[in-house]
């Protein structure tokens, strides 16, 4: 009977250490998983960081151009205003300023300004303003409202330039970093 109690209690033993073997060895493959498993996350938090920052920084450098562009755009208006008001005061006092310009000449320019403004507008399935050039002025244009014309104009034409430039200077740095 000792015999008997004595396998019985190896027994008893061999399967407590067998269970304790196999809890280790589980025990131990599923930490080696989660140790695994969160190194991944944490490279994947350091990337994503990273091109947070990225996002971040290239967001604040198109801020600040667009920033300057505006600073920019407002000093040629205000510049242009100010000479709008200097050329219609010296033409009060020409004697030819009402004269008009040959219709085919306004209806002309008229035309090309219309095209010009149909381009840069989206087109409305509504049919709202459709800006044909079949529109004729309600008077004739003069050669000083033509001059009081050509400040605003070249205006434009600046602040548009000003934002290509901002534009230009987005693209150059993003192709360095893009290149680095």
């Amino acid at each position: 009977m000792k015999i008997r109690y004595l396998i019985v209690i190896g027994a008893f033993i061999l399967s407590i250490f067998g269970g304790l073997a196999w809890s280790a060895f589980h025990y131990s493959k599923k930490a080696a998983t989660a140790e695994s498993v969160s190194r991944v996350l944490k490279s994947d938090n350091a990337l994503q960081g990273q091109v947070i920052a990225t996002q971040a920084f290239n967001i604040n450098r198109l801020n600040q151009t667009a920033q300057t562009a505006q600073r920019a755009n407002a000093i040629v208006a205000g510049n242009s205003e100010t000479t709008v008001i200097e050329y219609r005061e010296i033409l009060r006092h020409e004697k030819t300023c009402d004269l008009p310009v040959p219709a085919a000449i306004a209806g002309g320019l008229l035309e090309y300004a219309n095209r010009l403004r149909a381009s840069a507008m989206h087109p409305d399935p509504v049919g709202t303003d459709s800006a044909d050039g079949d529109t004729t002025a309600a008077s004739g244009l003069t050669y000083c409202q033509a001059v009081l014309w050509i400040e605003p104009l070249l205006a434009t034409i600046e602040q548009g330039n000003n934002n290509f430039a901002g534009i230009r200077d987005i693209e150059q740095h993003r192709q360095k970093s893009k290149g680095n």
